[in-house]
C-alpha cells in the first residue's frame, strides 16, 4: 500500500518524464543534498496522511511510533537499459541511468518500515510518495547480511523494468558505482530460481550478464527504453 501526492496517472508521468530526459546521458551520481532536505521536509506530513487504522500496512504498530521515526540512508533509483548492451555482453555506453529519485527508508526503533519517494519534479526534489513496507524490511535483511563497502557507502535500487526485477546495490562514496556489489531481491531471485530469502552478492559484470540473457529472451517490442505502462 502507498499514498501519493499526486494522481497515479500523473505521478506516471512524472517518472516517464525524468526517463525521458535521462536516458540519453551517461550515468552520474546526484548530489543527494537537496533530496535529503525534500525528505525530511515530506516525511511528516506523508506519515501524517496515513489514514487512521492504515499503520500497520505502512509498516507501524500505531500513530504514535509517528513521532519516533526518521530517515535512513536513501537509495537511488537507477536502471539498465537494453540498447546499452551489446549480443555479446559488452557495454556500448554507460550501463546505468539515473531514475533522478531516491527512496529513503523511515525507521523507528532501528527499523526500516516504510519507504518515502523524492522525486525530481520540474527541476525540484519533492517527497511524491510513502509506502512499499516489504520493501523496505527487504531492504533492512540485506543490510543486517551485507558489510558496508566504506565509511561513506551510498545505496543504489537497480530496477529493470522490462524484466521487473530489483536488485540492491551498493558502493563506497567517490567510487564508481559500477565497482560495487549488488544483491538481487526477491523479483529477481525468483526469476533466476533462487529461493526468495537468499542471500547472494554479485559484482556489477554478473549483473550485466543476467541482464543481457533475460533482455534477449524477451520479445523485441518489449527490449526498448523504459514505457510508460512498464513504470512501477
Amino acid at each position: 500500500m502507498s499514498i501519493r501526492q499526486c494522481s497515479y496517472r500523473s505521478f506516471r508521468a512524472i517518472l516517464l518524464a525524468a526517463v525521458l530526459l535521462l536516458v540519453a546521458s551517461a550515468y552520474a551520481a546526484p548530489d543527494q543534498g537537496d533530496a535529503v532536505r525534500a525528505a525530511a521536509a515530506g516525511m511528516k506530513p506523508f506519515l501524517n496522511s496515513i489514514p487512521p487504522g492504515q499503520e500497520q500496512a505502512f509498516g507501524f504498530a500505531n500513530r504514535e511510533e509517528f513521532d519516533q521515526a526518521y530517515l535512513g540512508s536513501p537509495y537511488e533509483l537507477v536502471t539498465i537499459l537494453p540498447r546499452t548492451l551489446a549480443a555479446d555482453g559488452a557495454v556500448k555506453e554507460k550501463a546505468l541511468t539515473s531514475m533522478a529519485q531516491f527512496r529513503f527508508p523511515i525507521l523507528c526503533n532501528g527499523k526500516s518500515r516504510a519507504l518515502l519517494t523524492v522525486a525530481l519534479v520540474d527541476g525540484e526534489w519533492k517527497a511524491v510518495e510513502i509506502g512499499a513496507a516489504g520493501l523496505a524490511a527487504m531492504f533492512d535483511r540485506v543490510e543486517q547480511s551485507v558489510p558496508p563497502p566504506g565509511r561513506q557507502p551510498r545505496n543504489l535500487l537497480l530496477r529493470l523494468y522490462q524484466l521487473k526485477i530489483d536488485f540492491a546495490g551498493y558502493y563506497q562514496e567517490g567510487q564508481n558505482p559500477e565497482d560495487g556489489r549488488f544483491v538481487p531481491l526477491p523479483s529477481a531471485l525468483m526469476s533466476m530460481g533462487a529461493g526468495p530469502e537468499e542471500i547472494i552478492l554479485y559484482s556489477f559484470s554478473e549483473v550485466l550478464k543476467i541482464a543481457r540473457d533475460k533482455f534477449a529472451a524477451l520479445p523485441e517490442a518489449l527490449r526498448g527504453d523504459v514505457k510508460k505502462g512498464g513504470l512501477r
